[in-house]
This record gives structure tokens, C-alpha cells and sequence, in this order.
């Protein structure tokens, strides 16, 4: 398929021009309406563009070529009446496409974020457990799950706890499966005694009783109606100028992570299934070509993050490994002092979202598989490895030390534990100068820091954004987010616009939270089960970049993702 334009940019002399208005049955026009092209079965190189209607519920985009292409219509809390099926082939007519939609208020269960089917479970501690560790891979409920639950249905409250407890006990198993082609921790070398040890896994004891009780009690078991159940996202901030292009890529792989710099043209993405980086030309989205990690085994790059100079940082889940790529010439530079086991998650970045040094000129990490922090000389490769705290009853793995922040005089790094808290150490000494211990079932994960050195903390489990000084190390406020099972994985903070992007695993959008204002809108996603990890952004125009990551490889949509917000920021 050929790349589609959008916009209002000179065409070519073939470009077909599609245009429309999308109303409800009386003639209302209907603002913000998801309006996207594709050829319907999309497969790697190719794309999806999606444009959104003006206030007066009118689209309009020119593409290069029609033969095949289908568009359709979404809003969320809306169905389509006419076409029915809310999709149609385009047929051009002199050189032009009319395409009309009428929607209608209601709940279409085909394009319905998961996390609407939780809006009517009960609110507490069972709901953010649940939250942080199922949807921790993928989303809560997915289809999967959704079969199972119509399954249980005719079974007796015990019964349904006991399949859930055993549904659990086979996730054990399947956690050992998330690894990278030809990876050492697999059901090929690991006994299943050691799969099914709550002691070794991100579900203990306790989170299996609170989980399989939750979901026995009050996971929907039908999924054909949907009348009853909420949609809220708070309010949409797309506009006329508002565009999405989804790039897509191979199913086989799991491209957790998207990052880009202003030297090179490509956008980049961390493939942990295969063992690679995923290089793809946005104007020519079929050139794909993949850099082997050059590691004698699996690494499963995971993160991936720029650095001011222009290189690209991948931390990866095996290997205990941390390389530095130049986009440029294709060298790579591996830092593996680190102990074995270690397995470093998350570089801290500063104010830019960048990889940076600290006052002593050291990189900081966090090491899921310690519960440590450790600093890294660039220069020599020198690890030091730090503890941090841990409750006596959590065990490192589950503990899962995630997330990580320079402040910006570099004197204090900042992480975040997933059953755990959020604490600061400080860079020259490695000893702790903050902690504050959460409720398990809060999951603080990706964090992201401002200009100014406050802190914007994700809390996966309870949907909320907590706002930390890290000056002071108080508690500015902590921010309701408008879906609370929208499970948001990360911050973004934007100096352009003043203001942090949220991204969501459970939930099919992005928020936007306006820092001076405290108001919070979104943008959504064109594509259902848009599980997002990481936003970042293109330096040079403001466009943000993220990717569609699901768990295990192929159990999602696998696609790049552009949004341009359509206002125009000024970029300095």
C-alpha cells in the first residue's frame, strides 16, 4: 500500500481528494470523530492515517492513490448508523470522494477500550492490584480474558475463584514465555517447579487470593452489550489539523519502545523479540531494516532513549548489557560490568527526556532484577551497584524497581518500584535521601521530571498522577485522572507546551495534563488495544512518537505510532 498524505500540503497531480461530514441522524454535526484509511488488512510497511472532524463535523484528506482502500469512523461512546459497519471502499467519482457517516449515541462493543468493561467493578484495593498485574503485560480485560469469564459464567463464586487462581498459576508459566528469541529464561531451561514459584514471580501468594476473588466477584461474563457501562476520557483536544499515522510492523515482533533524534531521518524501536533495533523511513515506511544487537545470545533490548549528542541508549532484559548505538555510522558501544542478574531497566533522563549525566559525570540505572540502583561511568564503563529499600515480605522481582529521573543540578536520581515506593539517592554518596512507600496495588512506574524539578510519578494500579518537589520532597498533589483503569504507564514532559502526555496501557488514548491549568484531555487512538508503554517526541516538530506494545509478541496491533496534535507549537 502506498504511503497516504493528509493535510492541506501541495499533492500530487493524481492525489484523489476524500472528503466528508460526519452527523448523528438529525443532521448534528459530530466534532472529533475518528476518520481513518488503510487497506483494511494492514501488514508490515504499511499505513494507516487517521484525520479527525472539525466543529462542524467535516473531514478532509487527499491520498496518492484509492484502488482498495477502506475508511471508516469511530467516536468513542457513539455506534454508526449509516454505513453500518461504520467502514465503506472508496469509489472515486471525477477525480473525488464523498464519504458520509451518521452516528448515534451508544456503546459499539467492536471499537470499546478495555478498560470500559471494568468501569462498573468496585473501586479499592482489588481493582488496582488487578490493574497492576494483569494488565502489566496486556490489557484488562482482553479478548482472552473476556473468553475465559464467559466460560466461568454458569459456575458457582468458589468455582470462579478457583479457575481464576489457576489462570494465575498458568500466568506463572506464561511470564517465563515474554522473552526474546532464544532466551535463557524460558519453559525450555527453567523447571516448572521454579515457574510456579510464587517467590520467583510477579504474582505472590497475596496477589493471587485479592486478584482471583476480585475477578470472581466482578469481571463482566457478557460482552454483547454494552449499555450500562461508562465511557470517560475527559475532553477530546483533537482539532481539524489533528493527524495519526500508525506504521506498521511485523506481528512476530514486540517493539516496546520508539526513539528518535534530530541527526538522523529514521525512527528507531527497541524489538525485545527479536533481538534488535527496528529502523524504519517514515517517507519510505516499507524500508525496515533491523541492527542485530551485536551480544553472543538474547538481550531483549527493552528501553530506548536518546542522549543530546545524538546517540541512542538500549538497556536489555538479558545479557545484563547497556549499549550505546550511533544512529549515524551503526557502531554500538557495550557497557557489561554489571553483576550477573543484575538486568538494567531504565536510564535516568532528565528535563529533556534525554539521557544524561550526573554532577560527577555518571549514568543512572535501575536494576529490576536486584532491587538496586547502580551508576555507570560512560567513560570507563565502571558500575557501582546501590540497595534500596524493599518490605520484608517482597521479593526483588515482584519488588521490580522500574522507572528513573535526574533532577536537573544532577545531584539526586529518582526511582520508582512497582510494589514498592518512590525514593531519590543522592548521586555523589549512592545513599538514600528520600523514600516513600506505597500501598501495594499503586504501581508507580515511568516517571518523567520538568524544568523546574518537579517530578510527574504514573500510578499504573489506582490511575493517578502524583506531582513531587523534588527540591523539598513534598507531595505537591496527586491528580485523578479522568478513567481510573486506564492504567497510565508513563509521563512525558513537554516544555513546548507546558504540559505532561500520559501514556495508557488499558485504555486507547493519551492524555494531556496542562500544568499551569490542572485540566486534562485526550487524544485517542485510532487502533482498539493500543497498549501503550513510552511516549517520546520528534525534537524537531513537536510530533509525539510512540509505539503499540502488547505481551507476548503478536497479541496486539505492532505498529510506530506519530500523533500530531495539530497546535502548532513553537519549537525552540
Amino acid at each position: 500500500m502506498l504511503a497516504l498524505l493528509a493535510g492541506l500540503a501541495a499533492q500530487p497531480l493524481s492525489a484523489v481528494e476524500v472528503v466528508g461530514s460526519v452527523t448523528i441522524a438529525d443532521g448534528k454535526p459530530v466534532a472529533g470523530a475518528m476518520v481513518s484509511v488503510d487497506d483494511g488488512d494492514v501488514g508490515p510497511g504499511e499505513v494507516t492515517t487517521t484525520v479527525f472532524t472539525d466543529a462542524q463535523g467535516r473531514y478532509r484528506l487527499q491520498l496518492d492513490q484509492i484502488d482498495g482502500m477502506e475508511i471508516r469512523v469511530a467516536l468513542g461512546g457513539y455506534q454508526s448508523v449509516s454505513p453500518a459497519s461504520g467502514k465503506a471502499r472508496l469509489t472515486a467519482v471525477e477525480g473525488r470522494v464523498t464519504q458520509d457517516f451518521v452516528l448515534k449515541p451508544g456503546m459499539d462493543t467492536a471499537t470499546l477500550p478495555a478498560s470500559v468493561w471494568m468501569s462498573n467493578m468496585p473501586d479499592g484495593h482489588g481493582r488496582e492490584l488487578t490493574i497492576l498485574q494483569c494488565t502489566s503485560c496486556h490489557q484488562m480485560p482482553s479478548r482472552k480474558m473476556r473468553t475465559f469469564a464467559n466460560n466461568l459464567a454458569a459456575l458457582s463464586e468458589e468455582d470462579r475463584v478457583n479457575s481464576w487462581k489457576a489462570m494465575i498459576q498458568y500466568m506463572r508459566i506464561k511470564v517465563f514465555e515474554i522473552g526474546p528469541d532464544g532466551s535463557h529464561v524460558s519453559p525450555q531451561y527453567v523447571d516448572f517447579e521454579t515457574m510456579m514459584n510464587p517467590d520467583l514471580s510477579l504474582f505472590n501468594l497475596y496477589d493471587e487470593e485479592v486478584i482471583s476473588e476480585y475477578l470472581a466477584k466482578y469481571l463482566p461474563n457478557n460482552y454483547e452489550d454494552a449499555s450500562g457501562y461508562t465511557y470517560e476520557q475527559g475532553p477530546s483536544l483533537v482539532n481539524a489539523n489533528t493527524l495519526i499515522r500508525e506504521y506498521h510492523l511485523p506481528k512476530a515482533s514486540l517493539v516496546r519502545e520508539v526513539a528518535l533524534t534530530p541527526g538522523s531521518p529514521y525512527i528507531w524501536g527497541a524489538d525485545l523479540q527479536k533481538n534488535r533495533l527496528l529502523r524504519v523511513d517514515p517517507n519510505n515506511p516499507a524500508e525496515q531494516v533491523p541492527y542485530p544487537v551485536p551480544v553472543d545470545g538474547p538481550t531483549g533490548p527493552h528501553t530506548l532513549n536518546d542522549d543530546a549528542e545524538g546517540y541512542l541508549w538500549d538497556a536489555n532484559i538479558e545479557g545484563d548489557v547497556v549499549h550505546r548505538f550511533n544512529p549515524q555510522t551503526g557502531e554500538w558501544q557495550a557497557f557489561d560490568q554489571f553483576s550477573k542478574g543484575a538486568v538494567a531497566h531504565d536510564i535516568a533522563l532528565n528535563s529533556s527526556f534525554q539521557v544524561d549525566t550526573d554532577a560527577q559525570g555518571k549514568l543512572w540505572l535501575t536494576l529490576i532484577g536486584k532491587n538496586k540502583m547502580a551508576s555507570l561511568n560512560p567513560d570507563n564503563g565502571e558500575v557501582q551497584e546501590f540497595e534500596v529499600p524493599i518490605a520484608e515480605d517482597n521479593k526483588p522481582f515482584r519488588a521490580a524497581i522500574y522507572g528513573a529521573a535526574l533532577r536537573g543540578d544532577g545531584k539526586e536520581v529518582w526511582f520508582t518500584q512497582l510494589t514498592g515506593g518512590l525514593g531519590a539517592l543522592d548521586t555523589a554518596t549512592g545513599e538514600l535521601v528520600f523514600w516513600k512507600d506505597y500501598p501495594v496495588g499503586k504501581g508507580p512506574r515511568r516517571i518523567a521530571i520538568d524544568d523546574n524539578d518537579q517530578l510527574y510519578v504514573t500510578l499504573f494500579g489506582s490511575g493517578q498522577l502524583d506531582i513531587v518537589d523534588t527540591k523539598t520532597h513534598k507531595l505537591i498533589k496527586t491528580v485523578d485522572l479522568p478513567d481510573p483503569n486506564a492504567a497510565p504507564y508513563s509521563a512525558l514532559w513537554d516544555r513546548w507546551r507546558n504540559v505532561v502526555w500520559i501514556g495508557n496501557s488499558n485504555n486507547d488514548v493519551i492524555y494531556r495534563y496542562d500544568v499551569e491549568s490542572g485540566d486534562i484531555g485526550h487524544i485517542p487512538l485510532p487502533s482498539t488495544h493500543a497498549y501503550l508503554r513510552m511516549i517520546t517526541f520528534d525534537r524537531n516538530t513537536g510530533n509525539l512518537w510512540t509505539a503499540y506494545s502488547h505481551m507476548p509478541a503478536g497479541s496486539g496491533p505492532s505498529s510506530f505510532v506519530m500523533i500530531d496534535p495539530g497546535d502548532n507549537p513553537v519549537i525552540q
